[in-house]
């Protein structure tokens, strides 16, 4: 057959594939390559080689898989560099060099000193091996400082947040803003950007938080959250922005409130200065037009990579009925594999493991309760001085019965939303650095900006959130193993990890009536071509018009002139613009808008006095915003607190201790010391959400409710330290909005409003927290290590004497407060 002519259907064709010699030797090859032939292996580098001079990428794919299975499988690393080499996969060349090198081939001839110095054109900035890059990362990196409105398609080990820092650095005296997706990346990137003395000479700040902008701030760099954005935005009605560059860029095609927020920023910071570039930047997307956003004239030009130095090996595993399968994504068929017979997820895992492990599951309190039962099953590690110092910390900043340490004790991590953010971060640090911890059992939020070393994937549920991961997700928390760091690390590295090996299994986890296969069938299927799916209304190639008119009107009166639209009607009354300006979504603002200010004026008439109570507070939210009001569907946690008394009482409660700036340990104390009384009451039906919640109440049929007297003391704790942090979000995303309204409308005392948004009226404590520093850490430098620090308070900047961290060790301080502590020095 011509093999212009060859396509992957024709291959897979059964008449062609059934019975003949190249599936034979094949299925021999990506199964371990037992009882290949010497003959045989050279008639399938034959096929390899015809395959690579595809025109049909996939087919190219295929031949290049066999190259790379054939070369780490018999130890024969020639074909592969030949192959490397031909497609400019530098960093494999140099590895096969450096690593496997027989001394054969002598440099002093002229076509090795020729490869040789082309090779060192794919040199970056430093020096060592690791440095090579490939000639797609080269331009994707180049394609990256283009100054234009552009989309870097960068998959996972392609140095996203380096083009984000590089590009960054060619815009001194600029006005900048990163826009991440959760707060837990804000201190992340700040902390790349701080590596970079460049852009620390250029920016005297980097703005985490709208409160910290001046107007006499000419240039700027801000790392933002869409919503905190949007307040910065608001408050400066005639600020407008050189560059935004937005990392995880593919949650705009969502459709979902802070999706349709972060294409609204967008649309206000053009209408500001057309000449504002937008930069996306994502590990997955499949048409860079996917982005372009309705009713604004933002051509975005787009690069991705089509290399693929790594081919996923992806495996299939089912407790029932205890049978393994290897899944071949190029022929879309599954090879059974024997194998001993595993009756559950932990005797597999076990028995596949590598040194670094991710293991995947849906839900936070399935992750908590899977590392538990894991941990019970597995023999404890030696706890060195390094582990103790690890469980000390977490016991002093949480509390000694916090699942996580007894997960610690047998050499595994979790990672989910629950958790507090600096103990996120400290846990891929560990993690990371000590060998100790082989596994690290996580949610989605191992998708968005988390970089971890591991060698294998075990994906025990397939969803995220309610539905299946799409194949763009899926392929996302897949490249978050076997990174090209590991990979070409010279003494720890192999070509082995560019096979990253992920089981995919039905087990005790699963969906009922889930299929691997199938599901691979869908996802991976190289014969299947996936489309992005554009949801959010404001995007052009979004299929959901019903809502466009209603977003793009909500944006007209938040930002007027931005949305594109005439004749939009407008609020009349301040009440009205104030909603509008702090993105209130709870209720239908002009309908709502002369009942709202009718409990308005009735507040004022009866002669309330200036709030300075949390129960003030929750009062007056409800008397003003929710009282004659319809809420939206959708709005639940705020519709609680209109019609339940024991929520207002509750938020009321939660926000007093909020104000004092109760640490950890404190919290959990009040809430088992709230649910006690509760249960002494005679109510044990405790409202927990979505995510810890198993049981329903009396208001649907979701599980959104624990009873209390079921838990013991340890799941009580346990379950504190997820409402914690699920509480703060909802007050900070939720509750917060309406204080600035009622601030800007006089009616808030000044010291009770510093108090529930920051947690105190201590400037200095204040200043730090703006940067980024937990309230834990900000209390410590404030009441032990002044001399250490230097506050400018009319500009939020803090700076830092080098031999802090130092001290900080010295006096044997919390080792989670001095990791957090060394992100910012």
């Amino acid at each position: 057959m011509d093999i212009y002519e060859l396509t992957l259907k024709k291959i897979r064709n059964k008449k062609n594939l059934d019975g003949s010699l190249f599936l034979n030797v094949y299925k021999k090859l990506v199964l371990g390559g037992a009882n290949i032939s010497e003959e045989n292996k050279i008639f399938i580098l034959k096929v390899a080689v015809y395959f690579l001079n595809s025109d049909d990428p996939d087919i190219e794919r295929l031949g290049y898989r066999i190259i790379l299975k054939y070369a780490n499988q018999f130890s024969d690393y020639e074909p592969l560099r030949d192959v490397a080499l031909s497609r400019d996969y530098i960093p494999i060349v140099k590895f096969i060099e450096n690593k496997y090198a027989n001394g054969e081939n002598s440099r002093d001839s002229f076509s090795n000193l020729y490869i040789s110095a082309y090779q060192e054109s794919f040199k970056i900035e430093g020096d060592g091996a690791n440095l090579y890059r490939s000639l797609g990362q080269l331009a994707l990196n180049k394609f990256s400082l283009t100054e234009d409105n552009i989309a870097v398609v960068a998959p996972t080990s392609y140095g996203k947040s380096e083009m984000i820092v590089r590009k960054v650095r060619n815009y001194p005296n600029k006005k900048i803003c990163i826009v991440v997706p959760s707060k837990a990346l804000l201190a992340q990137t700040k902390h790349n950007l701080l590596k970079d003395g460049m852009i620390r000479q250029n920016f005297k700040k980097i703005i985490t938080h709208p409160d910290m902008f001046r107007e006499t701030d000419q240039s700027f760099l801000a790392v933002l959250t869409q919503e905190r954005l949007l307040i910065l935005l608001q408050k400066h009605q005639q600020l407008s922005l050189d560059l935004a560059l937005v990392d995880e860029a593919h949650n705009i095609l969502e459709d979902s409130e802070r999706a349709h927020l972060l294409a609204q920023v967008l649309l206000i910071l053009k209408k500001r200065n057309e000449r504002a570039l937008v930069n996306f930047f994502t590990p997955f997307l499949i048409d860079t037009g996917s982005l372009s956003i309705k009713n604004h004239q933002i051509a975005v030009r787009g690069q991705k990579i089509e290399e693929y130095m790594k081919v996923e090996r992806f495996y299939a595993y089912d407790t029932r009925t205890q049978n393994m399968h290897f899944y071949d994504q190029f022929l879309d068929q599954a090879f059974p594999i024997p194998n001993k017979h595993y009756r559950t997820d932990v005797a597999f895992i076990m028995a596949h493991k590598a040194n670094k492990n991710i293991i995947y599951l849906n839900r936070p309190v399935t992750v908590e309760d899977f590392s538990l039962s894991f941990a019970r099953q597995k023999n404890p590690i030696a706890l060195t001085p390094v582990i103790n110092k690890v469980i000390e910390s977490i016991s002093e900043l949480i509390h000694p019965e916090y699942n996580l340490i007894e997960c610690i004790k047998h050499g595994i991590l979790y990672h989910h939303g629950g958790i507090p953010d600096v103990i996120k971060l400290y846990i891929e640090e560990i993690f990371s650095k000590n060998p100790e911890f082989e596994f690290i059992i996580t949610t989605s939020t191992l998708l968005e900006g988390v970089n971890i070393p591991a060698q294998k994937i075990f994906i025990l549920n397939p969803k995220k959130g309610r539905s299946h991961l799409s194949a763009s997700q899926f392929k996302n928390l897949i490249g978050r193993v076997c990174r090209f760091k590991e990979v070409f690390d010279l003494e720890s590295g192999s070509l082995k990890l560019l096979e990253p090996e992920i089981y995919l299994m039905r087990g005790a986890y699963s969906p009922k009536g889930f299929s691997p296969l199938s599901f691979y069938h869908k996802k991976v299927n190289s014969g299947v071509k996936h489309e992005d799916t554009v949801e959010n209304p404001l995007l052009e190639k979004s299929e959901n018009t019903e809502k466009t008119k209603q977003v793009l009107s909500y944006l007209e009166n938040v930002e007027p002139g931005s949305s594109g639209l005439t004749d939009i009607p407008a609020p009349a009354t301040e009440l009205g613009r104030l909603c509008f300006a702090n993105n209130i979504h709870d209720f239908n603002i002009l309908e709502s808008e002369q009942i709202l200010n009718a409990n308005l004026a009735y507040y004022n008439e009866v002669g309330n006095p200036k709030m300075n109570s949390a129960e003030t507070l929750i009062n007056a939210i409800v008397k003003i915003f929710f009282e004659g009001i319809t809420l939206k569907s959708g709005s639940d946690n705020i519709a609680r607190i209109k019609g339940n008394e024991i929520a207002r009482n509750f938020y009321s409660m939660f926000i007093a201790w909020r104000s004092q700036g109760a640490p950890y340990p404190l919290m959990i104390s009040r809430f088992l010391a709230y649910w006690k009384r509760r249960e002494a009451g005679g109510d044990v039906l405790v409202y927990v959400g979505a995510k810890w919640g198993d049981r329903t109440g009396g208001d649907g049929h979701q599980s959104l409710y624990v009873n209390i007297s079921e838990k013991n003391e340890v799941q009580r704790i346990n379950l504190a330290v997820a409402k914690i942090k699920e509480e703060q979000e909802f007050v900070d995303f939720y509750i917060l909005k309406y204080l600035e309204i009622l601030k800007d409308l006089d009616l808030v005392d000044s010291d009770f409003y510093d108090h529930v948004k920051y947690g105190t009226n201590n400037p200095h404590i204040i200043c730090l927290l703006k940067n980024g520093f937990s309230m834990e850490l900000a209390k410590l430098l404030n009441e032990k290590y002044q001399e250490f620090l230097s506050f400018d308070l009319e500009q939020d900047v803090v700076q830092y004497r080098q031999n802090l961290i130092d001290t900080m060790k010295t006096n044997n301080e919390n080792d989670i407060l001095i990791f957090e502590a060394e992100s910012f020095v």
